[in-house]
């Protein structure tokens, strides 16, 4: 199926990212619990939208100060004390696969990062999401990244180079907004090295498979165009 613009209009309307995305990540899960061994691995969603962060970290707020006890009683809830300090801060959206190994205590194996227009925003949001990025390589996790947002130019496979060292001939050109890449951290010969599969999805052709490495696992092509297809019929396309 040929990639589409779900950031524009009419698909910005008609099939919103947050509807594809989700369905996306939904889709890869299954397509991946089937293709893993299951008795070794298991694939969860991961979904959250950096706005609504309040889902996962709620302010407890009452108008009278108490809360219900034990037998209908009244429980005082004791008085914090105020913050010392208030500073900004930065709850990335996340459109994610995770891949776990079930024989130890399901450790993560592998993430598969959608990108959202929220992680390309502004420079704070891109630094965290590199930063994650890293940090999962660092650990040896295999991951992929899947950019298909067309309305912000940054480009997080160059951005991610940057932040590793890698050379400039495995970069894209400016303005290479819609790629996929995958990450294989290996050690070797008494070496850590990251290999790297990365190739443009331009709109309007099918999107390219890359490599997903699963630590202690096999790497397998992962079919992005079949579960993309497959989440556009789910929208009646």
């Amino acid at each position: 199926m040929p990639l589409l613009d779900h950031f524009h209009a009419p698909l910005d309307d008609e099939l919103p990212w947050t509807s594809i995305g989700s369905l996306w990540v939904s889709n890869l899960v299954r397509w991946l619990n089937r293709e893993l061994p299951h008795d070794e691995f298991r694939t969860f969603a991961n979904v959250r939208l950096g706005s609504q962060v309040e889902a996962d970290v709620a302010e407890y707020k009452s108008s009278n100060g108490t809360t219900g006890g034990r037998n209908g009683s009244v429980a005082t809830l004791p008085v914090a004390s105020p913050a010392q300090a208030t500073i900004p801060a930065i709850f990335p959206e996340e459109f994610q696969v995770q891949i776990s190994e079930r024989r130890r205590s399901l450790h993560l194996s592998a993430v598969i990062e959608l990108v959202s227009p929220g992680n390309k925003k502004e420079k704070g949001e891109r630094k965290t999401f590199i930063a994650k990025c890293v940090s999962y390589l660092r650990q040896g996790v295999g991951l992929v990244v899947v950019d298909v947002v067309t309305e912000r130019l940054a480009n997080f496979h160059n951005d991610l180079m940057s932040a590793l060292g890698g050379p400039n001939s495995i970069r894209f050109p400016p303005k290479t907004p819609t790629h996929v890449a995958g990450y294989r951290p290996v050690h070797r010969d008494q070496k850590n090295e990251i290999e790297i599969w990365s190739a443009a999805a331009p709109l309007g052709q099918p999107i390219p498979s890359v490599p997903l490495a699963v630590r202690g696992g096999p790497v397998i092509p992962l079919d992005l165009d079949g579960t993309y297809t497959e989440t556009l019929r789910d929208h009646g396309v």
